[in-house]
């Protein structure tokens, strides 16, 4: 692995000083700075598509970015006599972001009501988006009903089975209810199945760094034409679960957004409407399906536990969301 980076890194102008170990890629410490190798089974034209987005974003102002870098040769990808390929990213001194701070989450979401003005109307023609998120639903819906139809079948079912078909009714009926709002939402109903915007696709705490100058975004790879409120859907769900569903988090990832994004009332209901589809418990159902069945560990039964509870804080949390935007 070593004498195969090697070989690739010998294709860059820089010199390495230092290098170690960063989640799936190898950081380097350079003479013109960090930078940060990953290696690619392939490449795909969407490789080609996220240096396209990174460069509109660039041209309007947004510049702390994971740039991919020109070999030698002036390409973006390095392969190797092997077959291996290589691409090396601009990378940032910095720390992770504070998920925990009100503080924090308020700069994290004005950064992405930024990132999505940028990129709005970044196609001059809509482009359809693939499957919808209506059409994603239905397709949870059925392989719920499908995964507790199966368990009911069972003669002998373990804690975490009893403990999910007991569930089921009520996540069902959230489920049918947030698709049923979906269905008659007038936003998602101009939105939702052809766009001109552009979303990062994943974009979380760990795709960002806190550097001197500000936040640099990085990780495009799964930036796609698509509802951009699906990103602050992510981002809210994924860190209020951390927090607990806390108000005070959850206001101010609200308030930074809107800092950069002037939403309508039918965006609002559309971001509470999608964060209410239970979609941690499809999740860990789809798991128990594609998994074995024949030894469920404990580990599964806490995660469903903690499912229920997190759900049921996100309840009061929408509930107050709900009352706060009619009073303000």
């Amino acid at each position: 692995m070593e004498d195969r980076q090697e070989l690739a890194l010998e294709q860059y102008d820089f010199q390495v000083k230092n290098r170690r170990r960063a989640r799936g890629a190898v950081l380097l410490d350079t003479n013109e700075g960090l930078r940060l190798m990953r290696e690619y089974t392939s490449i795909t034209s969407h490789f080609a598509f996220e240096n396209e987005v990174k460069e509109h974003l660039r041209l309007q102002g947004m510049k702390q970015l994971d740039w991919a870098v020109k070999n030698k040769a002036g390409e973006w990808v390095t392969v190797c006599e092997t077959g291996e390929q290589y691409v090396v990213y601009e990378w940032y001194a910095g720390e992770d972001c504070d998920y925990k701070s009100s503080q924090g989450l308020m700069e994290i979401a004005a950064n992405l009501g930024r990132l999505h003005q940028c990129l709005k109307n970044y196609s001059q023609v809509p482009v359809s988006v693939g499957e919808t998120l209506l059409q994603q639903y239905d397709r949870h819906n059925r392989e719920m009903k499908r995964v507790y139809t199966y368990m009911k079948g069972k003669k002998r079912k373990s804690d975490f089975e009893r403990f999910a078909m007991g569930c089921y009714a009520k996540f069902a009926a959230q489920a049918a209810g947030a698709r049923e709002k979906l269905r008659q939402s007038e936003y998602y109903q101009m939105h939702g199945s052809e766009t001109r915007d552009v979303c990062h696709g994943g974009y979380n705490y760990h795709n960002l760094i806190q550097t001197k100058d500000g936040l640099a975004t990085t990780n495009f790879e799964h930036a796609a034409m698509g509802i951009q409120l699906m990103d602050l859907v992510y981002f809210m769900r994924k860190t209020m679960e951390k927090n607990l569903w806390n108000w005070e988090k959850g206001k101010a990832i609200w308030e930074g957004y809107i800092e950069n994004v002037a939403l309508e009332g039918g965006e609002k209901e559309f971001v509470s409407t999608t964060l209410s589809y239970p979609i941690k418990y499809w999740k860990l159902l789809n798991q128990y399906m594609n998994g074995k069945k024949t030894w469920i560990s404990d580990k599964s039964l806490e995660k469903m536990k903690d499912v229920q509870e997190q759900e049921e804080r996100k309840a009061q949390f929408l509930k107050r969301l709900a009352a706060f935007e009619k009073n303000n």
